[in-house]
């Protein structure tokens, strides 16, 4: 009697631990310390979006996912608005990105597709690493991509 319940619990966790496995999580927003714009672009953030002309840096930039960065901006009224570039590669949804930069909602203020430089690291989980290498047993690739470029205003 005991064998066929001790079985039962075993697939029902078993089920329970494959249904959360499969489950897609949602981007995550994280601020951290990224380059500037400028490292992305290879125009003037003020030619893409002229909203941006003569806005200052406020230094809350981050990222959502590994496929999306942003930077804070103050315009010259005043108002905090986030410069957002996601890479629209295959199995990325762009849209989810853009809209957890602001966690508690906002305003899309605009939104264009942009050429940009994309860098992307694919590594091998075994390896040598050699002195000196940052990302020992990682290809390290960067190309120009058409991104999602937006500009939003967080509540």
């Amino acid at each position: 009697m005991k064998i066929p319940i001790l079985v039962s619990a075993i697939l029902l966790f078993m089920s329970q631990v494959a249904a959360c496995a499969t489950e897609p999580r949602p981007p995550v927003r994280t601020v951290v310390q990224i380059g500037g714009p400028e490292l992305v672009f290879a125009t003037p953030v003020a030619d893409i979006f002229p909203q941006l002309d003569g806005a200052t840096a406020t230094g809350v930039n981050g990222r959502v996912g590994n496929e999306a960065v942003f930077w804070g901006f103050r315009l010259q009224d005043n108002r905090t608005v986030n410069l957002i570039a996601c890479a629209p590669l295959e199995g990325v949804d762009c849209e989810a990105r853009l809209q957890a930069v602001c966690p508690a909602g906002g305003e899309e203020l605009a939104r264009i597709n942009q050429p940009g430089l994309v860098r992307e690291m694919h590594c091998r989980p075994v390896g040598m690493a050699h002195p000196g290498e940052l990302y020992p047993n990682c290809d390290d690739r960067e190309t120009n991509n058409s991104l999602v470029v937006g500009l939003s205003q967080c509540q």
